[in-house]
């Protein structure tokens, strides 16, 4: 009897390890596949419908720290996106950067969701900024290290004050950023509507160039 016991007790712990190895097996690619496609077929607050998208589980996505993310843009090669998944806009352009990446074979995309730390501004009726939302000290350090790379903040008329929007893609080559790219195509005006195929190709044109200025991946007709 006392050797059944420990047998059933054996196959508990078994069963409990397993059950404890596959929660470990999540990666990221899974983690940001399952956050970005559970919208699909939901609306958002405003009865907007989200667009429908597919993200492969090679999508390359990988989920980066605010430090990480200041090493990267200090130090280091990397393509860097800032979104979130409720972005319409963000919704259109991950499909196309994932594409660009798979194609050209880079092994990692770091992804940072900085809406939670971006600061809120208005215009008061008698024409004074007024912060609804205050920046994180992280927020701050950032719009700084990018400065350069963003654009105004809209509405304020300040051309001073630079705001971090949603989806902005940036490029960085040993410790440099050398180029951006915020939403998706200029002839996209409604996000709830998915790209063209020629504005989705074109967009994924976009991502390939820059993200070949960062690996070198191919030569053009000046190699």
């Amino acid at each position: 009897m006392k050797k059944i016991i420990l047998l059933i007790f054996a196959l508990l712990f078994i069963a409990g390890c397993s059950c404890s190895n596959k929660k470990e097996t999540i990666t990221d690619q899974m983690k940001f596949k399952e956050e970005y496609e559970s919208l699909n077929g939901k609306v958002n607050k405003n009865g907007k419908e989200y667009v429908e998208i597919s993200v492969p589980e090679d999508n390359l996505m990988v989920y980066a720290t605010y430090d990480e993310i200041v090493d990267i843009i200090k130090n280091k090669d990397g393509v860097i996106y800032f979104g979130f998944p409720e972005c319409p806009w963000c919704r259109n352009a991950v499909p196309a950067l994932i594409d660009a990446a798979n194609e050209l074979g880079i092994d990692k995309i770091y992804y940072f969701n900085a809406l939670s730390i971006r600061d809120t501004k208005k215009l008061d009726e008698n024409g004074n900024i007024v912060v609804e939302k205050e920046g994180t000290n992280e927020y701050k350090k950032l719009v700084e290290l990018l400065y350069d790379y963003l654009p105004v903040y809209d509405g304020l008329g300040d051309d001073t004050i630079k705001r971090l929007y949603f989806p902005t893609v940036i490029f960085v080559k040993d410790g440099k950023v050398i180029a951006s790219h915020m939403d998706t195509v200029e002839t996209q005006t409604n996000p709830y509507k998915k790209l063209s195929e020629e504005e989705y190709e074109k967009l994924v044109q976009i991502y390939s160039e820059y993200i070949n200025d960062v690996y070198e991946i191919y030569c053009d007709d000046a190699c």
